[in-house]
C-alpha cells in the first residue's frame, strides 16, 4: 500500500510538471517570441533593373520580403522622389528614364526600417565617340566612330566646312565604324548621333609641319537627350 501511494504521489507530481511546462512554460516562451520578433523584425528589399529594349527606358522592380504591414515607403532616384506603382501586395514597379542611383526605403508598421540602392546605367545618355581618325595624302579624312549601347546611326552623320555647307560621307564602312570626307584644310565639324539621338560634333582642322599638312587635334561637344 505504502508504494502504491508513492507511485502515485510521484505520477501527480509528474503530471503536474506536464502540465506546467506545457500551458504555462512553453506557452509564455512562445508568446514572447512572438512578441520580440513583431517589435524587432526588419523588412528586407530587393531591387531588380529590367533590360531596355530602346535604350531610352526601362522599368525597376521592388520587391519587399515581410510579414508585417508596410507603414510608409519612399522610391527616390538622384535624390528627389519619384512616382511608382504598386502591382500587388509586396511588389511595386518604377519607371526609369534616365541613368542615376535608385533609392527605395521602407518602414515596417513596427517602426523598424530599411534602405536599399540600385546604380543604373544600362540607358543611352552618351554620344558616339571618335576612336581615331588619320589623313592620306590625297587629302581624305578617315574617322571611326564608336557607340558601345544603342549604336551609331550613319544615316545621321554629315560634316559642315569652313563655308558653312553641308557635306556627306565620300564612303563609309558601318561593319568598321568608318567614315571618309574630303578634308577641307580650313576646317571641318563632323556631326553624328546614335539610335537614342545622343549627337556628337567633332572639329577637324589641319596644319603644316615641316612642309607636310597634318591635322590638328580634334575638338567636340556632346548633346544628351536624357
Amino acid at each position: 500500500m505504502k508504494q502504491n501511494r508513492t507511485r502515485a504521489r510521484r505520477q501527480s507530481e509528474s503530471s503536474d510538471f506536464k502540465t506546467v511546462i506545457l500551458f504555462y512554460i512553453l506557452p509564455f516562451i512562445v508568446i514572447n517570441a512572438v512578441i520580440f520578433y513583431l517589435v524587432t523584425a526588419k523588412p528586407h528589399l530587393e531591387i531588380t533593373v529590367g533590360d531596355t529594349e530602346d535604350y531610352l527606358t526601362t522599368t525597376a522592380t521592388v520587391h519587399i520580403q515581410s510579414v508585417l504591414p508596410t507603414k510608409n515607403l519612399v522610391i527616390a532616384k538622384d535624390g528627389e522622389d519619384i512616382a511608382y506603382e504598386q502591382t500587388d501586395s509586396r511588389t511595386y514597379t518604377v519607371p526609369i528614364s534616365s541613368n542615376g542611383v535608385l533609392e527605395v526605403s521602407i518602414q515596417n508598421f513596427n517602426g523598424m526600417s530599411a534602405a536599399e540602392y540600385a546604380h543604373i546605367s544600362i540607358l543611352d545618355d552618351v554620344a558616339p565617340t571618335v576612336t581615331d581618325y588619320s589623313l592620306d595624302d590625297e587629302d581624305v579624312i578617315t574617322i571611326t566612330l564608336e557607340d558601345t549601347q544603342s549604336g551609331v546611326d550613319f544615316e545621321t552623320i554629315y560634316a559642315v566646312d569652313s563655308e558653312g555647307d553641308q557635306v556627306f560621307p565620300i564612303t563609309e564602312d558601318r561593319s568598321a565604324g568608318e567614315v571618309k570626307f574630303d578634308m577641307d584644310s580650313m576646317g571641318l565639324t563632323l556631326h553624328a548621333s546614335d539610335f537614342t539621338g545622343n549627337e556628337l560634333q567633332v572639329t577637324f582642322s589641319t596644319h603644316l609641319d615641316d612642309g607636310e599638312e597634318v591635322l590638328n587635334n580634334i575638338e567636340g561637344t556632346e548633346t544628351s537627350i536624357l
